[in-house]
């Protein structure tokens, strides 16, 4: 390997940054389940408390593979093509229902399938794994 510094492909920053985006997305709905949960019946808070703390999790792991894809880490594409398609299988559940945030959905299902694209891509497969000859 050369001592020249890589640079990153752009395909690569916008998958990263939607990454970090997508967690910051997480973190705020972690706060506000956890202020939801505060509201309701005794018998619901633990509930409550738990999806926050999931969701916070989520968003602990979202910023990890968005800063390694960023890195050029290999392991994170990983992460990312996992997290794409969960978050792809919520956004075709809330369609399901017929009275779910229908633009929420598409907004999941957009960035989703943004991102699943952009981590396939040949110059973020090099990014990641320089030893790969194009």
């Amino acid at each position: 390997m050369s001592d020249t510094p890589r640079t990153r492909p752009s395909t690569a920053s916008w998958a990263g940054g939607l990454l970090l985006l997508e967690a910051l997305g997480m973190l705020a709905l972690a706060g506000w389940t956890a202020i939801s949960a505060l509201g309701d019946p005794p018998g619901h808070i633990a509930g409550g408390i738990f999806l926050a703390a999931l969701a916070a999790g989520a968003a602990i792991f979202l910023l990890q593979v968005g800063k390694a894809l960023l890195n050029g880490k290999q392991w994170s594409r990983a992460g990312a093509v996992v997290w794409q398609v969960l978050q792809l299988g919520v956004a075709v559940g809330t369609f399901d229902g017929g009275e779910g945030p229908v633009p929420i959905a598409l907004v999941l299902a957009a960035v989703a399938a943004t991102v699943f694209t952009l981590v396939l891509r040949k110059s973020v497969t090099l990014w990641l794994n320089p030893d790969v000859s194009e």
